[in-house]
């Protein structure tokens, strides 16, 4: 049992994403690991590419109510995942992870890290870049408001996803989380 939060919910994984499919999966944002060790566990994964920077964002600052240390953080996601030749680590941000095209693709990409509204668009638009037709794209946190304005929540940013994407993206289930599938 991990003495971190557990923020995790797989009920809109196991709904979002059928079982009869392998997966290649890219996660922005993955904290302790959580949803790894579930994909690795209900879903047949041939690789999931993890990118965090393990430095927190926002919320989780030293002298804030939210503080983690995600130096304990990062060592507990490596002591699960470093044998499995399917999870690879990328400690960097989204950004940088982009800009260093690597010429993969993937048919399902989460998206969880920096929850501010820019970066989760910016997140999403590339993601839709190297997501497969069909494949599926989720974000969390769609409803979570950190109290310091809409520019610091996912929503907005995802829904400037939805609109720059309108017609390219069908929306599966929105709620705390939104499920898109790319047409």
């Amino acid at each position: 049992m991990s003495k971190f939060p557990v923020w995790f919910q797989p009920v809109n994984f196991d709904r979002n994403l059928p079982k009869d499919l392998e997966y290649r999966i890219l996660q922005i944002g993955v904290y302790t690991g959580d949803a790894t060790e579930w994909l690795l566990n209900n879903r047949n994964v041939v690789s999931i590419d993890d990118v965090d920077t393990w430095e927190g964002s926002l919320e989780h600052q030293k002298g804030t109510p939210g503080y983690i240390d995600f130096q304990e953080i990062e060592q507990y996601y490596d002591s699960r995942f470093r044998d499995d030749t399917r999870v690879t680590k990328y400690k960097m941000t989204s950004d940088k992870f982009f800009a260093n095209d690597q010429g993969k693709t993937y048919n399902f990409i989460y998206i969880d890290g920096d929850h501010t509204a820019l970066q989760t668009a910016i997140d999403g638009l590339n993601a839709y870049r190297v997501l497969e037709t069909n494949g599926i794209l989720g974000f969390d946190d769609y409803l979570w408001d950190m109290g310091r304005g809409p520019e610091f929540n996912p929503k907005r940013g995802i829904e400037g996803v939805f609109h720059v994407l309108d017609g390219l993206l069908n929306v599966q289930e929105i709620d705390y989380q939104a499920w898109l599938r790319k047409v």
